[in-house]
């Protein structure tokens, strides 16, 4: 029998801390090791965005054109039995998930955390370091990137960034459950920040 598999918000939350870790316990990083800390790191932060900003009736995290039409059903008092919020309902099966640029927004981190795509080193940090991961992101998620040198300095700051924001997100009370394990969670993150530590003092020496 054909196996099916279905995508789970949890489980690949787990899946991308589990690769992160994975790659940061290679003592010598190759830019195979790099690309996925990047690209998994990256992942994790967006599909918790996604969990944590979810609300009870699903929506909260589309785009803004169509956040902006289930503001107004609300805006009307109109009950969810209703025959507009099923339209909503079975019009958010075709809309696209916000980026996680404006996910970022939405969640209004304490940190002002943000991502910009210019002048980024004008930016404080996290926001600078998690701009740089982006950016970074947006070469490694192509089949063929282009030829691009990090410092390794340069590059910590911004994966370090970046696991910080992760950490700021999981404090956001949700408006739902946590999809994943959080014991799980806390356990890779501490890997992850331990491994990170020693990758950025084996670099100073």
């Amino acid at each position: 029998m054909t196996s099916l598999f279905t995508y789970d918000q949890g489980a690949h939350f787990i899946s991308c801390l589990e690769l992160a870790d994975q790659n940061l316990r290679r003592k010598y990083k190759d830019e195979a090791n790099v690309r996925w800390i990047v690209i998994s790191l990256h992942d994790a932060l967006y599909t918790l965005l996604i969990q944590k900003l979810t609300r009870t009736d699903g929506f909260g995290i589309y785009n803004d054109k169509f956040e902006k039409r289930v503001g107004e059903f609300y805006e009307k008092q109109l009950s969810s039995k209703s025959a507009e919020f099923h339209q909503l309902m079975e019009q958010a099966q075709n809309e696209n998930i916000a980026s996680i640029v404006e996910l970022l927004k939405r969640a209004n981190l304490a940190s002002k955390a943000q991502i910009r795509t210019r002048n980024i080193e004008d930016l404080p940090r996290p926001s600078r370091g998690l701009s740089r991961l982006k950016s970074i992101r947006n070469f490694f998620s192509h089949p063929a990137p282009m030829l691009a040198g990090y410092y390794s300095d340069w590059l910590l700051d911004a994966i370090s960034d970046t696991v910080s924001v992760i950490d700021e997100v999981r404090n956001l009370p949700g408006k739902t459950a946590a999809r994943h394990d959080t014991h799980e969670a806390d356990l890779l993150l501490k890997f992850i920040a331990f491994y990170l530590f020693r990758w950025r003092s084996d670099a100073e020496q």
